[in-house]
């Protein structure tokens, strides 16, 4: 009997994996995450992007350590955003002395929904 409920599990349980695999990154769902770099006129620049298949109400989260060796950065940002539906918006932006490594974290919340993503930005990976 145990052999055949696990068994009857199975194709569930494999759903409910594949489920939890694919949204780590951030990227897929309702609600998703980004963080994006760039330089800009010489200095790191990292902002950070949310995106919703609907219109959705939370809050963000943004931590950013790092720099180079001489300089180093601890920032955190965050806030409430309302995010429209099929629009990426930048919630937040942080400008950092260039040649660093960066690690940024973005971790986002909408009632029962949430998103987080990471990225090492600059120096060697």
């Amino acid at each position: 009997m145990k052999n055949r409920v696990l068994v009857a599990l199975l194709p569930l349980l494999s759903v409910i994996g594949a489920a939890a695999a694919s949204a780590p990154d951030g990227k897929d769902g309702p609600l998703g995450c980004e963080l994006r770099a760039a330089t800009q006129n010489g200095r790191t620049v990292i902002e950070a992007v949310v995106r919703a298949d609907r219109a959705l109400r939370g809050t963000y989260r943004l931590d950013v350590e790092g720099g180079a060796s001489a300089d180093s950065a601890r920032i955190r940002q965050g806030g409430e955003f309302d995010a429209r539906p099929g629009a990426a918006e930048t919630l937040g932006r942080v400008v950092l002395a260039s040649g660093g490594r960066y690690e940024a974290r973005l971790r986002l919340d909408a009632g029962r929904l949430a998103a987080s993503c990471a990225a090492f930005v600059g120096g060697p990976v």
